[in-house]
């Protein structure tokens, strides 16, 4: 069992059953990886955003869009977009501060209720091991402020901050291509999420290991899987 929030910090990426069998009983643990969490995504997306000039977040907005506009659409939407762009990365902070609880508070009503079959908990405890099980988002981010770091051009391309989707690291396709967003949002870090659910579901509810790493996989296969087909 991991013994302090710092041990703890470092166990839930080489061995998060002992931070899973400590929480229960540790649960003031997980506002200081919640309030990490959030400090170093805030930063570095701040960073990310802050050497790049309005005009190249502006073309590289419109490049995400274009194929799909005509050319009377993409010059109007290059005027709305060039009166925001100085604020991007204050807009980026904002989404990391605001939208991290939320979409954690999501994730931890479905653990609830898939979980709690097998050993009643507090909504209170779920949104803890969903805490836990986001940690990986923070080596993410600290990639991210790598990358920005060794760049030679603050410039960069906007789909850098996403440096880990399935696109970037295997496909390569192209904005306009049919499979563009759907391999752009599957990215690895939500792999490794679902591996943490399924340590802790195994933990906390007693499944076998397969049971929690279907339980675990699910909300992402049903997305994605519905995505596929519909594309």
């Amino acid at each position: 069992m991991s013994k302090n929030v710092t041990q703890a910090l470092l166990d839930i990426y080489v061995a998060p059953k002992q931070v899973f069998d400590t929480l229960p009983e540790k649960k003031g643990w997980s506002w200081v990886a919640l309030l990490l969490m959030i400090v170093i995504s805030s930063i570095s997306m701040w960073w990310f955003y802050a050497g790049m000039s309005p005009e190249w977040i502006v073309e590289q907005q419109i490049a995400q869009t274009a194929h799909n506009m005509t050319p009377a659409e993409i010059e109007q939407s290059r005027a709305v977009m060039g009166q925001m762009a100085d604020k991007t990365g204050i807009f980026a902070v904002g989404g990391a501060v605001i939208m991290t609880p939320i979409m954690l508070a999501i994730m931890a009503v479905y653990l609830m209720l898939v979980g709690n079959p097998g050993q009643k908990r507090s909504y209170g405890d779920w949104y803890a091991m969903t805490v836990w099980s986001n940690m990986p988002v923070i080596l993410n981010m600290l990639g991210l402020m790598v990358l920005v770091l060794i760049s030679s051009d603050p410039n960069m391309p906007l789909n850098t901050a996403n440096y880990l989707s399935v696109n970037q690291l295997l496909l390569g396709l192209e904005p306009d291509q049919p499979w563009y967003t759907w391999a752009e949002s599957l990215n690895l870090i939500y792999i490794w999420v679902s591996a943490l659910f399924a340590v802790g579901l195994h933990s906390w509810s007693n499944f076998s290991p397969a049971k929690s790493a279907v339980l675990a996989a699910l909300p992402m296969l049903v997305i994605f899987g519905l995505w596929a087909v519909l594309i």
